[in-house]
């Protein structure tokens, strides 16, 4: 005789199988897609910056630079660690727990590979009724992004106060057979707030972030670390990008730090072009990568036995190479992602323009 577990549990497989028949071979069981939302002033409680607001003008005058010479402030004395969020398992980006000034409480991805100072989505800006300045129609912008403000943003004993956000009217969604199952509520912290910092350190060993507003890093043992110099390259509109000289496969490579991607490098195919022959891999597998807000792009992926990335050797690493003009590399040759630094503390050290990085064999 079944019992009535049995027959739930049969019941639950059924319905599993009847999806996967419905759903044929056009649609994955598991996938991440983008969801639009348009027009969140329109409907909604969403209530607008008002015309009059210092940081409204100071936004449309474009009187703002990575720097800080808009409104925003930091708070916060000392030295500060706090944990990864428990999102970095799975993405392995640099994630931290942080609170809005409402308590409300979001991942916050600390990501040199994202030029606005702050970032955020459709969902933060309905949960939290943020003031918008909503974009117009325009067939440039085809995420619909935005300018919100930001009263306050807390990372452990920091405080951002007062800043605008740029926003996108749009957001991620893990999907099972077409139902929502989790979507993406990452708050992004990117270079011209990021530098506003002495140093943060990426300690992937006790997966904790360390920063200081104030005091200078001390490595203690110069001998136990490596150095690569970063330069810090200013925008229009406060945007600011972060280029590292670091050798990969035995060349000095100048390549864009993304500490939001837990992945190894992404490069043009005229950079893979220079280094294919210095390194050992059996093929590169056509497929297409997500990157929010741009969308699905082609390229080829593989790994890489051991790949020379400044004085170590990364096991595994993982590559994928883009067309040549593929808008995420439009102004930069390659990224260079987190994965060849999980065994390891990235440090970056804003007053030296140094970016430290520990040996293994340090620890």
């Amino acid at each position: 005789m079944r019992t009535r577990g049995q027959s739930h549990r049969r019941f639950a497989v059924g319905v599993l199988v009847m999806l996967s028949l419905l759903a044929g071979c056009s649609i994955q069981p598991v996938r991440t897609v983008i969801v639009n939302s348009r027009g969140l002033h329109e409907g909604t409680k969403v209530p607008p910056v008002p015309d009059d607001d210092a940081i409204y003008q100071e936004i449309q005058t474009g009187n703002s630079d990575s720097g800080g010479g808009m409104a925003e402030d930091i708070e916060g004395r000392g030295v500060c660690r706090v944990k990864y969020h428990r999102s970095y398992n799975r993405n392995r980006w640099m994630a931290v727990d942080g609170t809005l000034g409402n308590g409300r409480r979001y991942p916050v991805v600390l990501d040199t590979g994202a030029s606005p100072a702050l970032f955020v989505n459709d969902l933060h800006i309905v949960e939290n009724k943020l003031a918008i300045d909503p974009p117009g129609a325009n067939d440039t912008n085809p995420a619909h992004w935005g300018i919100c403000h930001i009263p306050e943003l807390d990372i452990g004993e920091v405080a951002l106060l007062n800043w605008p956000c740029l926003y996108a009217e749009q957001h991620t969604e893990l999907q099972l057979f077409g139902v929502p199952i989790a979507k993406g509520r990452a708050i992004i912290v990117g270079v011209p707030a990021l530098q506003r910092f002495s140093y943060i350190a990426f300690d992937s060993i006790e997966k904790e972030v360390e920063f200081s507003i104030e005091e200078a890093f001390e490595c203690g043992q110069p001998d136990l670390w490596s150095q690569y110099p970063f330069a810090i390259e200013e925008a229009p509109g406060g945007n600011a990008f972060l280029f590292v000289k670091i050798p990969i496969a035995g060349t000095e490579t100048e390549l864009q730090l993304d500490t939001g991607s837990g992945r190894g490098l992404a490069i043009a195919e005229a950079l893979w072009e220079q280094m294919q022959n210095r390194v050992q891999i059996t093929r590169l597998a056509e497929t297409k990568e997500l990157y929010p807000y741009i969308g699905w792009l082609d390229c080829r992926q593989g790994v890489i036995p051991n790949l020379g990335v400044g004085d170590r050797v990364v096991s595994r690493a993982q590559i994928s190479v883009f067309p040549n003009g593929s808008p995420l590399l439009d102004r930069c040759q390659g990224l260079l992602g987190m994965q060849y630094f999980s065994d390891s503390v990235l440090v970056l050290d804003f007053r030296r323009s140094l970016m430290w990085v520990k040996n293994p064999s340090g620890r």
